[in-house]
Order: C-alpha cells, then sequence, then structure tokens
C-alpha cells in the first residue's frame, strides 16, 4: 500500500488521485466481469481449478479497493480513527499475503492433474478448494494478530481512542512488529518458492517420461510459469522502497513522481494481468469473457471444459 508522505499541488494531487481512481475502477470491471462468469456459469462453481483462480480474482479486488481507498485517504493527510485504520490497513496486507498462497494452491492442482491424473478427481475437488481459501485466510492473518496483541501490549489504552494519520508506520511502528512483518513475509515467499519448483520440476520430468499428451503437460509447465511471474511482481512491493531511495539519492527531482510510479507498477498492474491472463488462455473462461465486458445478456449454464492445465 502507499506509505509516501508527499504533497503535491493542487493539480498534480488531483491527476495522481483521478489516475489511480479510474485504474482501481477499470481493475474492478474487468474482474467484476470474471466474477460474474463464474457465477452464471454452475459448471465453473464445480471445479477446484475455477475456485481458486475465482478467489485469486475476488482477492485482487479486495485488495485494489482497499488500495485505492488507502491513498485517497492518505494522499492528502487526513485523521482518522486508530480502529478503522487499523481495519483497513490489516485487511489489505492480509489480502496481499494470500495471493502467493493462492498462488501455490495452483501450482499443486496442476501438480496433481499431470502427475496423478488418477487421483486428481478425489483431491482436487471443489469443497476442498474452497477449505484451502479458508485455510490460506486463516494463515494470512497470522502476522496480523500478531502485530494486533503486541499494539494491544505496547500502546496506552487512550492511542485507541485516537485519530491518527492512516499509514502503517503509524500502526505498525514497534521494532519487535517490523520483525514480526519482514519474517513472515519471508517465511510466505520463501514456501511458495518451494513449492513452486517442485511442482514445476516434477510437471518437467512428466514431461520428458510421457509418450504422449506432452502439449497438455507443456500447458501445465506455461501455466506454473506464469505463477511464477505472477508471485515476482508480488515481490516488487518489497524492492521498490530499496529501488525508490537509492534512485532518489541521484535524482531528487523525481521525488514527485517515482513513488507514484511504483505504486502503479507494485500495487495496480499485477491485480490486472493475472487474472486477465489466466482466463483469456482458459478456453471455457474466454467464450463467455467478451459477453461479460460488454454486459450482455447471461452466459449458457453448461460449458466444456477446456483442455488446458
Amino acid at each position: 500500500m502507499n506509505t509516501t508522505i508527499i504533497l503535491d499541488d493542487f493539480k498534480d494531487a488531483l491527476s495522481k488521485n483521478l489516475t489511480v481512481v479510474l485504474c482501481g475502477l477499470f481493475i474492478l470491471y474487468v474482474n467484476g466481469a470474471l466474477m460474474r462468469v463464474y457465477f452464471t456459469v454452475p459448471s465453473f462453481t464445480q471445479e477446484a481449478r475455477y475456485v481458486l483462480y475465482i478467489f485469486l480474482v475476488f482477492n485482487d479486488m479486495m485488495m485494489v479497493a482497499l488500495t485505492v481507498l488507502l491513498h485517497v485517504l492518505t494522499y492528502k493527510p487526513r485523521f482518522i480513527s486508530v480502529p478503522v485504520c487499523y481495519i483497513l490497513v490489516t485487511t489489505s496486507s492480509t489480502a496481499y499475503r494470500n495471493t502467493p498462497l493462492i498462488l501455490a494452491g495452483m501450482a499443486l492442482e496442476r501438480y496433481v492433474a499431470v502427475c496423478l491424473p488418477l487421483h486428481h478427481g478425489r483431491v482436487c475437488t471443489a469443497g476442498r478448494a474452497r477449505h484451502f481459501n479458508a485455510v490460506v485466510w486463516w494463515v494470512s492473518s497470522i502476522p496480523s494478530l500478531a502485530h494486533l496483541f503486541l499494539s494491544l501490549s505496547e500502546r496506552p489504552p487512550p492511542f485507541y481512542t485516537s485519530d491518527i494519520m492512516c499509514y502503517s508506520v503509524n500502526i505498525f511502528s514497534s521494532p519487535r512488529q517490523q520483525v514480526i512483518g519482514a519474517a513472515g513475509n519471508a517465511i510466505y515467499m520463501a514456501f511458495v518458492w518451494v513449492t513452486l519448483v517442485y511442482t514445476y520440476a516434477q510437471v518437467l520430468c512428466a514431461a520428458r517420461a510421457a509418450s504422449s499428451n506432452k502439449r497438455q503437460i507443456q500447458k501445465a509447465q506455461n501455466t506454473i510459469l506464469l505463477h511464477a511471474a505472477q508471485l515476482l511482481l508480488c515481490m516488487l512491493s518489497y524492492v521498490a522502497p530499496v529501488f525508490e531511495h537509492y534512485v532518489l539519492m541521484r535524482f531528487p527531482l523525481l521525488r514527485n513522481r517515482l513513488p507514484f510510479g511504483n505504486f502503479l507498477v507494485t500495487n495496480l498492474l499485477p491485480r490486472i494481468l493475472s487474472p486477465l491472463i489466466y482466463g483469456i488462455r482458459d478456453q471455457a473462461f474466454r467464450t463467455h469473457i467478451k459477453r461479460a465486458l460488454l454486459c450482455q445478456g447471461s452466459t449458457r449454464s453448461t460449458v466444456i471444459f477446456s483442455k488446458r492445465t
């Protein structure tokens, strides 16, 4: 989320906020169309990979809405109550941590489909995918709960009835909270990278050993590589502050533009690319996306699932 405190003149502030809001509305519109396709085609709700996919789309929609709201609220410093700020920041942070874990789940589902095809129908069910999504929310909320307990033990009671500028550094300011946040992110990312590398290696071995259906296995490899690319986009938010610091040391005149550019690239751009790419690659989804984007009539109630893996 945007935590850079930079004051622009009215014209720049208006143009930047308008850009963020319009980009956010566009992302919500596109992802909302994908949600519409999912819920108007009952067959999609019975397939594990589509349940995981739509959870990624919904999670991105939630994060975009909260990120845009926080950007507008904090661009011109204004004070809001601590409980409201805490809910906004922690929900946004939890949704952000959800993304790599969802990608890990999607990669595992493709691994089972390719390497354990006889067990795929039993292991990867829609119900288990929904349970996985619930577990992801629970795991991602652990750092936020730890932050809350530390805040309750370190902050005086009057703090929670006060108003603050809603930046994460204003509510997660203690060294222990910073250590917990960094450690939690490192553990999550390490787990996801290990999962992606393992599943890709196993699918690659299956491709070399297969005498038939190599095209399907190749598509599974490409899907896992897309997950890795999405994870790299997620990790940009960790690299951006360091990059921004060193660039501004050499080019201080960029202090009003570089943070805003980083915000667009690390917070908004990843929320539109991956869901849209996955949706376009899937033949079953692609047949319904255009109609949903144009808000035309309801989609068909049944589809023949694509052979994409």
